[in-house]
């Protein structure tokens, strides 16, 4: 099942996001919850921070794995024909106000956004360092890919994660 993680880079406590109208779990160990073989381990053991795990808000009272599944679109779930990722519509306005809040408790003023699927592209994809508007003019013309990483910050700000 699909993964939406978020680290919050150079965080030291991490902060509560349940009044979103989906899951976030949040959590000082850099682990994907995407098992047996997480693409971005790597990437994230390269940072330190906090780590974000998003999912359906039918998990918002759960402990343990999450999954994205119930975030995408219908259109990113089909990953068959597509290998983007796209929020589900009613997600959106939330999901803005979480990066912009991780963006801000940031001191390094830096995320690191994946998503990882199994049933996605085989090849991971590594972004250049994006804003957070580039991040979402991606998102709406359907240029976050699938099994990607993105770095997120400041205009300015030297990458941390490494490009591809």
């Amino acid at each position: 099942m699909p993964s939406a993680e978020i680290v919050c880079v150079d965080q030291a406590v991490p902060g509560d996001f349940s009044h979103l109208p989906f899951a976030v779990q949040g959590g000082v160990e850099l682990k994907s919850h995407r098992t047996p073989n997480p693409l971005f381990g790597q990437d994230f053991a390269s940072l330190k921070g906090c780590i974000y795990h998003l999912a359906g808000p039918e998990l918002k009272a759960r402990q343990g794995m999450f999954i994205a599944w119930d975030l995408l679109s219908d259109r990113s779930r089909d990953a068959s024909r597509v290998s983007f990722l796209e929020f589900r519509a009613e997600f959106i306005p939330a999901m803005h106000v979480l990066l912009e809040s991780l963006m801000e408790s940031s001191p390094a003023r830096q995320l690191l956004f994946t998503s990882d699927w199994q049933f996605g592209p085989k090849q991971p994809y590594r972004a250049s360092m994006l804003t957070l508007d580039e991040f979402w003019s991606r998102h709406n013309s359907c240029k976050l890919r699938l099994n990607g990483a993105y770095p997120i910050g400041d205009s300015g700000l030297s990458p941390r994660a490494p490009d591809s």
